[in-house]
C-alpha cells in the first residue's frame, strides 16, 4: 500500500446528496475542500447504483421544494434526461453525470471516489485527521483538516471520533412522542433493493432460482399497502430490516433482499392475475446490489430534534435548513410483516377516508445545533445521521431535506474553518450563516433576507406591466406548466367534492378592498344546497389550522341544482395595508362539488381537512375555481424585494401582464448612484410540485429563457449582460467591470412558454458575493451597444 498525506480546510465524508451539497457549498465559499465517497458515483441512495428518486417537502406542501445546490442539480437533470421518472429503480447515469459534472467544475473541490473512511484521529476533543482507503488503487490517505463533516449516513466518522450516538427506537415516555412505541428497541426501519425491466417486444420467460422467496398471494401486496403502479421499475416497499442489523448485517440484507426481488418479479411475471398477462414481453434488466438504507446510527448533537418540534413548528434562532416530509415510519421488519407503512396502506385502501393524522406536519426548521457535535469541536453532520429521535428522523431522512442540511453545514464550515473552536464559532456566527444560506439560493422557513449589503433592498421598483389576481375556473387555460403530475402516485383528492372541509388560499392586494368572492360550484343533488363558508386571515400558505382565530367573514352560500355555476359571496372587506393571504373554507356538503381549475393561480394553493382541525395540501397543488371582485394586485413589482424568494407569506413574485406581449421589464432605481458588480436573479418555476412530477427534457415554462440586464447611464439604458437559452431558476451575473449607476433593469425577451414573466427575487451587490450556480443560460453579450 502507498500512503499519502493531504490537508484541507474542510473534509466532507460521504457523497450522498447531503455530502455533495455540503462539499459544493464549502468549496464555493473558498474553503479548500475534500469530498470522500466510498462509492464510484455521487448521490448516495439517489445514484444509479441504488436508484431511489429524491423526495422532499414539495411532496406534501405547495411551493416547498428545496432550492440551492440540490435544485440546480435536479433542474439540470430534467433538462438533460430522456428518461421518464417512474417508481424507484428507473434512475440512469444521466443523474450521476450531472452530479459529477457539478463537482468537477467546482473550484477548490477535490474528489476522492471509491474511498472509504477507516479511522479517525482525535486530539484534545478535535479531529486531526481521517484515514481512508481508495479501493482498487492500493492507496491509504491520511487526510488532515480544520473541519470535518460526517455525511456518511451511518455516522461513521462521528462514531470513530467518540461522538455519542443513538441506534433504534426511543420509548414514547423518553420525549413524550405519541408516534413512538411504549418500549424502546434496537430495531430500525429497513433497507431496500430495486429493479428495472425492459420490454423486449417478444414473449420472454423468467425462471426464479430455487433460493428465491416464493410469492403466491395478491392480498399480501394490496392488503399491505404495497402498491404496484408499474412493471417498469420499483418498489419502495421491497424492504427488510429487523431482525437484522442495518449496519453490521448489510451483506446479509443485500442477499435476503435479492431473494425477495427475484421472488416478487417471479410472481408478477408468471402468476399475478392482473400483471402477468401484461408482463409477457418484459425482462429483468437490472437488480440493485447496494441496499438503500433508511436508518442506522444517529449522532447526538447539541440539540436532539423530536416529534414535538415538527408538530409544534418550533422556531429555532439557529435555523439553517428545513424539511417538510411527514413522519414516515415504516413497519419494522418490512416484507416480513403484513403492512409496509400504515399511513400509505390506509391511503391506498380508501383514500376518501384515510388520514395521516399528526404525522402530517407543515414545513419545519432544523437548527444548526442538531447538526453540530457537542463533544468534538470541529465536527458537523448532515443527512439521516443527524441528531434526531427515531420518530423525528422519519421526516428528516428524505434526500431533499438531507441536501438542505448538507448545504447549511458546508457554508457554516467554510465561513468558520479558521477558528480554534469551529462549532462554537459557527453558533456565534448564526446570522451571517443564515443570510449566506439565503443569498446562495436556499430557503429557510422562519428567516427572511435582511442582507445589509444587498442594494436591491433600498431600491424603488417599477415594471412595464403587472398581472392582477382575477381567479381561475374550469375553462381557464394554463401556461405555467399546469398540474400534469405523476399520476401513478396517490395524490388525493382527485375531485373537489365537499366530502370533507375544503379551502382555497387567495392573495389580497395592498390598499384594495375585497368586495366579493365568486366560487365555481356544482350541486349534483335534486334540491338547492346550503354550504357554510368562512373567510379566514392566515399567516402563510402553510398555515394548516382550520381555525386560525382570525375570522373575517361567515356566510351560508346557496348552491342551486346543476352547474358548474359561479356563486357570488358578497364580503365587503375594506382595504388592507400590505398584501397577505386569506383563505376561503367550505364546510362538508353532500352533493356539492368545488371545481378544480386546469390552470394554476401562481402562489395560491388549496387544501382539504385531513385530520380534525388540520388541513393538508389538495392533490398536487391545484387551484380551485374562484374569482375576486375587484381583481387584486397580488404580483406587484416590489414583491421581488419582499425578503422571500417563493410564495409563503405573500406571493413574493412580480408577474407581468400576460396580455401584454414580451419584452417586459422590471427595474430598480436609487436616488444616488451605486456601484453594481454582481446581480442575482430568481425566476419563477420548479417549486410548486415535487421533482417526480416533471417529464423528460423538462423546461419550466415560467422560467426566463432569454433576457438582458441593463444599467442606466447618461444615454439611457445600456445592456451589460445578454443571456439566451436559460433553464435555471437562479442565476448570478458578475459584470466584467463595476457599473456606477442609479438604475438596473431586467428585460425579459422570452420565457420557456409562459406568456407572463415571473420573478421571485432580485439582488444587487457592489462586490462579488453570491455563489455562482453550475448551470445557467449562455451569456452572449457583455458591455453591448447603448439601448433605450
Amino acid at each position: 500500500m502507498r500512503t499519502v498525506a493531504e490537508h484541507y480546510d474542510v473534509v466532507v465524508c460521504g457523497g450522498g446528496l447531503a455530502g455533495f451539497s455540503a462539499a459544493l457549498a464549502s468549496a464555493r465559499h473558498g474553503a479548500k475542500t475534500a469530498l470522500v465517497q466510498d462509492r464510484p458515483v455521487l448521490g448516495g441512495n439517489s445514484s444509479s447504483e441504488i436508484r431511489v428518486t429524491p423526495h422532499g417537502a414539495a411532496a406534501f406542501h405547495g411551493y416547498a421544494r428545496e432550492t440551492g445546490v440540490i435544485s440546480e442539480a435536479l433542474i439540470e437533470e430534467r433538462v438533460r434526461n430522456h428518461a421518464k421518472i417512474e417508481e424507484n429503480g428507473w434512475t440512469n447515469s444521466v443523474w450521476d453525470m450531472v452530479l459529477y459534472d457539478m463537482a468537477v467544475r467546482t473550484d477548490n473541490l477535490t474528489l476522492h471516489l471509491n474511498t472509504g473512511v477507516e479511522g479517525v484521529q482525535v486530539r484534545d476533543g478535535h479531529i486531526a485527521s481521517v484515514t481512508a482507503r481508495t479501493w482498487g488503487a492500493e492507496m491509504i490517505r491520511e487526510i488532515r483538516g480544520s473541519v470535518f463533516i460526517d455525511c456518511t449516513g451511518d455516522g461513521t466518522v462521528g462514531d470513530l471520533a467518540g461522538n455519542p450516538s443513538r441506534f433504534g427506537i426511543e420509548a414514547s415516555a423518553e420525549f413524550g412522542e405519541t408516534h413512538a412505541p411504549a418500549e424502546s428497541s434496537a430495531d430500525t426501519m429497513g433497507s431496500s433493493l430495486h429493479f428495472k425491466t425492459v420490454d423486449t417486444g417478444v414473449p420472454t420467460e423468467f425462471h426464479a432460482p430455487e433460493w428465491a422467496v416464493r410469492y403466491d398471494s395478491d392480498e399480501f401486496f394490496t392488503g399491505g399497502g404495497r402498491k404496484i403502479p408499474t412493471l417498469e421499475s420499483g418498489y419502495w416497499w421491497i424492504e427488510l430490516g429487523a431482525p437484522w442489523n442495518s449496519l453490521y448485517d448489510n451483506e446479509i440484507l443485500r442477499h435476503e433482499l435479492t431473494r425477495h426481488v427475484l421472488g416478487i418479479w417471479d410472481y408478477l411475471k408468471n402468476r399475478h392475475p392482473y400483471w402477468s398477462p401484461r408482463a409477457s414481453t418484459l425482462a429483468l434488466d437490472w437488480i440493485g446490489q447496494v441496499p438503500g438504507k433508511r436508518e442506522s446510527r444517529r449522532l447526538e448533537g447539541r440539540y436532539l430534534l423530536t416529534e414535538s418540534d415538527l408538530i409544534d413548528g418550533t422556531k429555532f434562532d439557529d435555523e439553517v435548513a428545513f424539511g417538510g416530509w411527514y413522519m414516515d415510519l415504516h413497519t419494522i421488519g418490512g416484507l416480513l410483516k403484513d403492512i409496509a407503512e400504515p399511513s400509505t396502506q390506509d391511503q391506498w385502501k380508501d383514500p376518501g377516508k384515510a388520514s395521516m393524522g399528526s404525522k402530517y406536519v407543515p414545513p419545519f426548521g432544523i437548527p444548526l445545533r442538531a447538526l453540530s457535535s457537542a463533544v468534538i469541536d470541529n465536527l458537523f453532520f448532515a443527512g439521516r445521521n443527524m441528531s434526531a429521535t427515531h420518530v423525528a428522523m422519519g421526516a428528516t431522512r428524505v434526500m431533499g431535506t438531507c441536501a438542505s442540511m448538507g448545504e447549511a453545514v458546508g457554508i457554516a464550515a467554510a465561513l468558520n474553518f479558521s477558528a480554534d473552536h469551529v462549532v462554537e464559532a459557527a453558533a456565534d456566527d448564526i446570522a451571517r450563516i443564515q443570510q449566506t444560506i439565503l443569498r446562495d439560493g436556499a430557503f429557510l422557513v422562519n428567516v427572511a433576507n435582511s442582507d445589509p449589503v444587498d442594494l436591491a433592498r433600498s431600491a424603488t421598483i417599477s415594471a412595464s406591466s403587472t398581472d392582477l389576481v382575477r381567479g381561475v375556473g374550469p375553462s381557464s387555460t394554463d401556461r405555467t406548466g399546469g398540474i400534469d403530475y405523476w399520476r401513478g402516485y396517490p395524490l388525493f383528492p382527485f375531485r373537489g367534492n365537499l366530502e370533507r372541509r375544503v379551502a382555497q388560499w387567495i392573495i389580497r392586494g395592498a390598499g384594495q378592498p375585497l368586495d366579493a368572492i365568486r366560487l365555481c360550484l356544482s350541486n349534483h343533488g335534486t334540491a338547492s344546497a346550503r354550504v357554510a363558508a368562512t373567510l379566514y386571515a392566515v399567516d402563510d400558505i402553510w398555515d394548516y389550522r382550520v381555525d386560525t382565530g382570525m375570522v373575517l367573514a361567515k356566510e351560508e352560500i346557496e348552491v342551486p341544482v346543476g352547474g358548474p355555476a359561479w356563486v357570488t359571496w358578497d364580503i365587503g372587506l375594506p382595504e388592507v395595508g400590505g398584501s397577505s393571504f386569506v383563505r376561503v373554507d367550505l364546510a362538508p356538503a353532500e352533493d356539492v362539488e368545488w371545481h378544480i381549475s386546469p390552470a394554476v393561480a401562481p402562489g395560491q394553493i388549496a387544501a382539504f381537512e385531513d385530520n380534525p382541525g388540520h388541513y393538508r395540501r389538495f392533490g398536487s397543488g391545484q387551484t380551485l375555481g374562484f374569482e375576486v371582485v375587484p381583481p387584486q394586485r397580488g404580483y406587484e413589482p416590489d414583491q421581488v424585494i419582499s425578503g422571500e424568494a417563493r410564495p409563503h407569506r405573500s406571493t413574493n413574485q412580480w408577474r407581468s401582464d400576460p396580455a401584454v406581449p414580451l419584452p417586459a421589464w422590471i427595474e430598480l432605481t436609487w436616488p444616488v448612484e451605486h456601484e453594481i458588480k454582481q446581480v442575482q436573479l430568481t425566476f419563477a418555476g420548479h417549486l410548486l410540485r415535487e421533482y417526480h412530477a416533471y417529464p423528460a427534457f423538462y423546461r419550466d415554462p415560467q422560467c426566463l429563457r432569454d433576457y438582458e440586464l441593463q444599467v442606466a447611464d447618461a444615454n439611457g439604458w445600456r445592456t451589460v449582460v445578454r443571456v439566451e437559452d436559460n433553464t435555471a431558476t437562479r442565476v448570478v451575473h458578475t459584470l466584467d467591470r463595476s457599473e456606477r449607476t442609479r438604475g438596473l433593469r431586467l428585460v425579459a425577451l422570452s420565457t420557456n412558454g409562459d406568456p407572463a414573466v415571473g420573478v421571485y427575487e432580485i439582488r444587487a451587490y457592489d462586490r462579488e458575493i453570491c455563489t455562482i450556480p453550475a448551470y445557467a443560460g449562455r451569456e452572449i453579450d457583455q458591455q453591448a451597444e447603448v439601448r433605450r
